[in-house]
């Protein structure tokens, strides 16, 4: 990964000179460019042709004030002149190209010579193909290899079509895990978190090899609070990826499933807990405001770690479901039990729906209180009390 996960507005020059150093070469999701481009008509075209082929490629990051020889290998960090660049650029992609794409993030960043650099990061988008509508173009263009190319026609109606395909491909593959999850918990109730790259594709991005890997799923980070832990135990391989469940897949004769993790190699994630009463088997019929909100946060701060690392500038959706929530209340006043049990969920499972984000490291808070207050609106709620206006998590 080009920032190892960095927000852009975390980005300093040591950062870019590693480039340097490292002889990181262009390829398709990365592009230097010396100088900034022009006013003219012809430059503003240049400009988002590029930015609209990545956007309709695999998304990327162009870097402007890196000098590079003809093989695309940097050589030197001389920066631009300081100016109002950023919203130049931001402006004429919010007028110039249709539909927007959704994540486009475009950041200066200083460096010791009192020039800047200007990084644009794309997103792989969910809304390609993305047009360049500037004076009348109406062009599509893609990325291949270091270079761009104009779409043909077939090419813009494959593109439509894959934008329809994903979307039936992510919905089909949401209902066959939920009918997978059915079959193993029968009657139980479950609590079942996931996360998704937004275009998920039929291919492995991540490596059950991966010790780095194992080692976040192993050593989840967990709130300050120390409430509501995941902890699975140790990792291993199945067809879908890595899991951990408390388990180990060499016995014969495994405990029954309470907790578990899996992260798929095709970047899909899930988190699944039992609601249960400790020895005698029962399923508890209500959500601990304190505890169960803190699971949700904990599998948040996970998701963060792993897309950042592995699949940066990837648009997420998220998934909330309890299974067999007939009957389940909502316990989360303090002292006050007998209100909590007034109001009950009346259908078979409790889901939520799915929640985008384009950047989970920026969104990260937002996104969990919204999924929180959701779930307290679920039982009559204005919102969850477990985090405050900037969705910062807090016990009490």
């Amino acid at each position: 990964m080009i920032f190892r996960g960095k927000k852009l507005s975390d980005i300093e020059e040591q950062e870019l000179q590693r480039l340097v150093d490292d002889q990181f070469q262009e390829r398709d999701t990365v592009e230097y460019k010396r100088d900034i481009y022009g006013n003219s008509d012809e430059d503003k075209r240049e400009m988002l042709k590029d930015i609209t082929s990545m956007a309709n490629h695999r998304g990327g990051y162009i870097v402007i004030g890196i000098e590079a020889d003809g093989e695309g290998i940097p050589i030197n960090v001389i920066g631009v002149e300081v100016d109002d660049y950023v919203e130049r650029i931001r402006s004429s992609c919010l007028d110039n190209i249709d539909k927007r794409i959704v994540g486009l993030d475009i950041e200066d960043i200083s460096l010791s010579n009192n020039k800047v650099v200007i990084v644009i990061s794309i997103p792989e988008s969910i809304n390609a193909p993305h047009m360049v509508t500037y004076k009348g173009l109406n062009q599509f263009w893609k990325r291949h290899g270091r270079q761009k190319e104009k779409m043909i026609t077939h090419e813009i109606g494959e593109a439509f079509d894959k934008r329809l395909s994903n979307l039936n491909r992510l919905d089909r593959f949401l209902f066959l895990r939920k009918t997978e999850i059915l079959e193993n918990i029968g009657e139980k109730t479950f609590m079942v978190i996931s996360s998704s790259p937004a275009l998920l594709l039929d291919e492995a991005i991540l490596s059950v090899r991966d010790e780095n890997l194992r080692g976040l799923i192993r050593n989840i980070r967990q709130s300050p609070s120390g409430v509501g832990s995941i902890s699975c135990g140790e990792p291993y391989p199945t067809i879908n990826g890595l899991r951990a469940d408390r388990s180990t897949p060499y016995y014969h004769h495994n405990p029954p499933l309470e907790e578990y993790i899996e992260v798929f190699t095709n970047g899909f994630i899930e988190y699944g807990k039992l609601f249960e009463f400790g020895v005698d088997g029962q399923s508890r019929r209500y959500f601990a405001g304190v505890a169960d909100t803190a699971l949700i946060v904990n599998f948040m701060g996970f998701i963060q770690e792993v897309y950042n690392q592995y699949l940066p500038l990837r648009p997420l959706i998220v998934n909330f479901t309890i299974y067999n929530a007939k009957d389940m209340y909502l316990a989360a006043s303090h002292g006050d039990p007998d209100k909590d049990r007034l109001v009950r969920w009346q259908k078979q499972h409790l889901e939520l729906g799915k929640f985008y984000t384009d950047n989970i490291s920026e969104e990260r808070k937002s996104l969990t209180k919204a999924i929180c207050d959701r779930l307290y609106q679920s039982f009559n709620r204005e919102k969850c009390n477990q985090f405050d206006d900037a969705g910062t998590f807090r016990t009490r």
